[in-house]
């Protein structure tokens, strides 16, 4: 049996950091541009889930075994829009309900899903032959940028 601790860890140091964060203050910005961007990150994690079909969506970065791959939609710019979706609903959330603690809860976030990312792509560049191109294409998070 494969070794399942890293990709179980990097989904629950993920979960246990969004948790806390969402639940040590407000679950809503309180300026109107804060809800825009907590909007766009949920808007964002949706459209990525039916972008990538429920049928694929998985927590873990593991490939499901009958996986297909998918690179239309968001998808064809970024691969890992789901990450960046949550960053951009918890971090405004962080800023306009600024502690210390909940910066650095945000910080162990961040470092989480890019270890979680960077497992996650190598599972599919062993399991889809075209991720090697697609990486070629596409961006981590956000284009142009990262």
């Amino acid at each position: 049996m494969k070794n399942l601790f890293w990709p179980y860890f990097y989904v629950f140091v993920q979960f246990l950091s969004l948790a806390f964060l969402l639940a040590s203050a407000p679950v809503f910005a309180k300026s109107v541009h804060g809800m825009l961007v907590e909007a766009v990150g949920f808007f964002l994690g949706i459209l990525a889930i039916l972008n990538i079909g429920i049928n694929n969506f998985r927590v873990t970065p593991l490939p499901k075994s009958d996986a297909k791959f998918v690179a239309t939609g968001i998808y064809e710019f970024v691969r890992h829009p789901m990450y960046f979706a949550q960053l951009l609903v918890v971090g405004v959330l962080v800023i306009e309900y600024f502690t210390w603690i909940r910066l650095v809860v945000l910080a162990v976030l961040c470092v989480n899903l890019l270890f979680k990312m960077r497992f996650e792509e190598r599972k599919l560049l062993a399991y889809f032959p075209e991720y090697k191109e697609y990486i070629q294409k596409s961006w981590h998070f956000l284009p142009y940028i990262f």
